[in-house]
């Protein structure tokens, strides 16, 4: 017997504005993501990709709206999760790396702030505990002498460095499942093959399920199966 996915999107449409204005982005795309599967999801800019990954943590503004489709995780459908619901998966159970550190790390905290605050926000840990596990992390993802920047701010990092310090975060309670949002974009060419390298350790490490996606271009260097998007259409 084949094993249940871990997320089952069926038929996903996502659509922005209303009336006679409104303009669908995505129509009807369908995939699925087992416990330790990587899926890239592959196409031009503005096929929907972003946009298709950000409903599963129902990230989308409020001028977004889904006129079909459904996003099952763990035994709901998502689309009609209540906010509760879904604070309790954010971070936890499903977590995002976002392809621009700059405008994802706050300014004003510091490093070990910004990754200890979803430790605490999902795990009874005190203040020592979690310094040891933001350090643990810190390491994990490649960072040298990790406790040394604990007190840093992200514009005393490199850009290698501050994605490096998303990839912690949202590694941070060992996810589920973990989305890519094309995380090696503000990146040089070096860097890019080191973070996809460690995207891949990352998922091999934990067995989570991992969605990952990126430009035509970049798609040899996305290790697992491909997921071709076309203009906002289903995935072939």
């Amino acid at each position: 017997m084949s094993e249940a996915p871990l997320v089952d999107v069926k038929s996903l449409s996502v659509e922005f504005g209303e009336g006679e204005s409104a303009a669908r982005v995505v129509k009807g795309v369908s995939f699925n993501i087992t416990k330790g599967e990587t899926v890239a999801l592959v196409g031009e800019s503005g096929s929907g990709k972003t946009v298709s990954a950000l409903s599963i943590l129902k990230l989308l503004p409020s001028s977004a709206s889904h006129p079909t489709g459904e996003i099952w995780f763990d035994g709901k459908d998502i689309l009609k999760a209540d906010d509760r619901f879904m604070r309790t998966i954010r971070g936890d159970k499903i977590s995002i790396i976002f392809q621009e550190p700059m405008t994802t790390l706050n300014p004003l905290h510091t490093i070990e702030k910004q990754v200890g605050e979803i430790i605490k926000l999902h795990r009874n840990l005190g203040d020592a505990e979690t310094r040891t596990r933001v350090i643990d992390l810190l390491t994990k993802v490649g960072i040298r002498d990790a406790e040394k920047r604990l007190d840093s701010y992200p514009h005393q990092l490199s850009g290698g460095q501050r994605q490096r310090v998303i990839i912690a975060t949202a590694l941070a309670n060992e996810p589920d499942l973990l989305i890519a949002d094309e995380p090696t974009t503000a990146l040089d060419v070096t860097i890019q093959a080191q973070i996809l390298e460690l995207l891949k350790l990352a998922a091999e490490g934990d067995g989570h399920g991992d969605a990952a996606h990126h430009p035509r271009s970049r798609h040899r260097t996305a290790h697992g199966r491909p997921r071709l998007r076309d203009e906002g259409r289903r995935d072939r």
